[in-house]
């Protein structure tokens, strides 16, 4: 269980460069799964706290009046639930600080996309099925136990998240499985098309190598599979190779995708360039 506490901001509607909103709503700081490669515990605020990350989460108990009274003032006409937190994350169950968000985007008619990884998303059905919520960007990953037990020890597993996407999808919202990280020589990405086949589009994004985190995470992957040291260490080093491999894995993937008759995208990091929080991406992001 994370360290509670509860504190009050001055605003809950922050102007986002995510593609997916006006504003962003993070109705907590910090997260209760503490996945390794999240690029959040290395952010400006976060990186700032003292307690390890996936040990906290501070509640923002005035976030809904605030939202309340944002909304009337900024009249936004769409915007994103949890860029830097999992709205959906357990602690919600007892505090319902996202379920109050969402009872006043619906009654204001806010449309809303959401980012989560969260089978308790499933609890807000009554919510979401108000005609308000755009799409939900499902993170899923395959990772074999020995490896998810080091890098995402506290997030749900891989059949609870697939049966709460199929789910969504069966009470009629428009939810995109998001394939996150592919962890070079252990995902197996494309196995994810025959996985989810009424599913029309799956996007995809690699392990980012310019994460300020990536040696924790190597070091990490290289004690449960020895065999792959050399792999990440050219991966790391080598930017035409680096380039080389995951153009392999992207035609793996285009392949699998028109096979199945598939939609896709995928988001490779520049070996050369640091992280953008943007979901966006006209010139580096992969589609059909």
């Amino acid at each position: 269980m994370p360290q509670i506490k509860f504190v009050k901001i001055s605003h809950i509607l922050n102007p986002t460069s995510i593609g997916l909103g006006e504003y962003v709503i993070n109705p907590f700081l910090g997260c209760e799964y503490g996945c390794l490669y999240c690029y959040v515990k290395t952010n400006k605020v976060t990186s700032k706290k003292i307690e390890p990350w996936g040990s906290f989460v501070e509640i923002r108990v005035n976030a809904p009046r605030l939202l309340e009274k944002e909304i009337l003032k900024k009249r936004p006409k769409v915007v994103l639930m949890g860029s830097t937190t999992d709205c959906f994350q357990p602690i919600d169950k007892s505090y319902k600080i996202t379920a109050s968000c969402l009872e006043i985007l619906n009654r204001y008619g806010v449309y809303y996309n959401i980012l989560t990884r969260s089978p308790n998303i499933l609890e807000y059905l009554g919510l979401l099925s108000q005609g308000f919520c755009k799409t939900i960007y499902f993170t899923i990953n395959n990772l074999p136990e020995r490896i998810k037990t080091k890098l995402e020890n506290k997030s749900p597993d891989y059949l609870s998240r697939i049966e709460a996407i199929k789910r969504l999808k069966d009470a009629g919202l428009n939810v995109i499985p998001y394939f996150s990280p592919i962890l070079p020589g252990v995902s197996n990405p494309k196995d994810i098309f025959t996985t989810l086949p009424d599913f029309k589009r799956i996007e995809f994004e690699g392990l980012n190598f310019m994460s300020t985190n990536i040696k924790a995470i190597t070091e990490a992957i290289i004690e449960s599979y020895p065999s792959l040291g050399t792999l990440y260490q050219r991966l790391s080093s080598e930017e035409s190779f680096y380039n080389i491999y995951w153009e392999k894995i992207k035609n793996q993937i285009k392949t699998e995708a028109k096979k199945n008759n598939k939609e896709f995208s995928i988001y490779i990091h520049k070996l050369s360039s640091f992280f953008t929080n943007n979901y966006f991406y006209s010139s580096t992001y992969e589609q059909i």
